[in-house]
């Protein structure tokens, strides 16, 4: 009963804003934070931001960046604690089975995208801090939702942080093969906004 109480309080948009001012004050203060292009990101309207990911400081760094409150994708493992959990939903997370295609994560996606949210997906499914393969989800959920791809490069410099965004991609057709191209569109967006020095 507590903890019902507790998720849907931290469900509401207070619990989000206050994450996202107390970690935008630790990260301009710690990791003199800038975000680039924060423009090239619709106001309304279902989008997927696609990022590369090296780091566990990535998804709150997107969550600052991203100027509305945007969902995740996370582990199902982080959920079976219930007081994590009861954190991520507050950050407005969602589980996902990484280990096999999991249908619920990309309907649960499916449906803010049609609720007109946005979404927050990292490309390569995992942290990795060099080039591995990028994986054809976003690709896929953006091209049954009928909504923008947004690339978002994320590197430090030292202690810096940044994080850069580009032009939106919009998905064509719906075969597997369709989505492989869009996939290798984005990720080569992504390494387009990468400095030289950090491209993968």
């Amino acid at each position: 009963m507590v903890l019902g109480i507790l998720t849907r309080l931290m469900q509401g948009r207070w619990f989000y804003g206050l994450a996202v001012v107390l970690f935008t004050i630790y990260a301009k203060l710690f990791h003199r934070f800038t975000a680039l292009g924060i423009e090239k990101i619709p106001k309304s309207g279902g989008v997927i931001v696609a990022s590369n990911h090296f780091s566990s400081l990535d998804p709150p760094m997107l969550g600052i960046a991203v100027p509305r409150e945007i969902h995740y994708m996370a582990k199902k493992e982080l959920f079976e604690n219930p007081w994590l959990r009861l954190l991520l939903l507050g950050l407005r997370a969602y589980p996902v089975d990484r280990a096999r295609s999991d249908i619920s994560a990309i309907k649960a996606s499916l449906r803010k995208l049609k609720a007109r949210l946005a979404i927050g997906i990292f490309i390569q499914g995992t942290r990795n801090p060099g080039d591995a393969k990028a994986l054809d989800g976003a690709a896929f959920i953006a091209q049954r939702a009928a909504v923008p791809v947004v690339p978002a490069a994320i590197w430090r410099e030292g202690r810096r942080f940044f994080i850069r965004f580009g032009d939106a991609v919009w998905p064509q057709g719906l075969s597997r093969e369709e989505a492989s191209t869009l996939t290798q569109e984005i990720m080569a967006r992504i390494r387009a906004l990468l400095p030289a020095t950090k491209e993968p």
